[in-house]
């Protein structure tokens, strides 16, 4: 872990092959909740950086999918509240 300032930043590295990542997540108070701002740079190398347009793609799918399931528990956990 790079940077951790809970409640409003959580920066990470990872460095582990073929594909090295730097994600950066920072949260701010929001009229209707919290708004999360998500930044990830990095990408594969070599060879695998032919298939870059392809990982783009399954990393974005994979974010959007994670920050729904994220949203779904933390209204779950609103209305048992």
């Amino acid at each position: 872990m790079a940077v951790y300032e809970p409640p409003r930043l959580l920066d990470m590295v990872s460095v582990a092959a073929p594909v090295p990542m730097h994600v950066a997540s920072s949260f701010e108070a929001h009229p209707r909740g919290t708004l999360a701002a998500i930044r990830i740079r990095g990408g594969p190398g070599g060879l695998l950086r032919l298939a870059a347009p392809l990982f783009a793609r399954q990393v974005r799918s994979s974010l959007t999918k994670d920050l729904r399931d994220l949203e779904r528990r933390l209204s779950e956990r609103q209305g048992a509240g």
